[in-house]
């Protein structure tokens, strides 16, 4: 009888042992971070979207991120005046935000996008706030 208690006590604690390696935290890493850590270079390239116009009907707008810290920001009022406006100065990447020299807001990174942030530096809400994103031109 000793000898079966014996076993017994063997085997759970081997399975405790076993129980105990088991990493119950999949993937945690990837749950955190999406789509890997946002460098420099994956920002590069152009984006575009319409944002809200409260006198026109939208605002063309095409962000162009280059190798060289430069960008160039084009507006267009839609409905109101074909000429497009032009802003330029250089940009930085900052803990997952994209900061554009001489505006007062800046961009939340997200995957093949960029999201406007308010002038606090908090997302847009309500029924306007998909309206705010800059999408990767093909």
């Amino acid at each position: 009888m000793r000898f079966v208690v014996y076993i017994c006590g063997l085997f759970l604690l081997g399975l405790l042992i076993i129980i105990g390696c088991v990493n119950t935290r999949t993937n945690a890493s990837i749950e955190n971070n999406k789509f890997g850590k946002v460098t420099e270079g994956r920002l590069v390239g152009t984006y575009r979207g319409n944002l809200p116009c409260t006198d026109c009907d939208a605002i063309a707008t095409s962000l162009t991120l280059a190798n060289d810290k430069a960008y160039t920001l084009e507006y267009t009022y839609m409905g109101k005046s074909a000429e497009p406006f032009s802003k330029t100065g250089t940009w930085e990447l900052e803990d997952g935000e994209l900061n554009l020299e001489g505006l007062d807001y800046k961009y939340k990174v997200e995957t093949d996008q960029l999201r406007q942030l308010d002038l606090s530096g908090k997302e847009i809400r309500g029924e306007l706030a998909e309206r705010y994103i800059l999408r990767v031109a093909n």
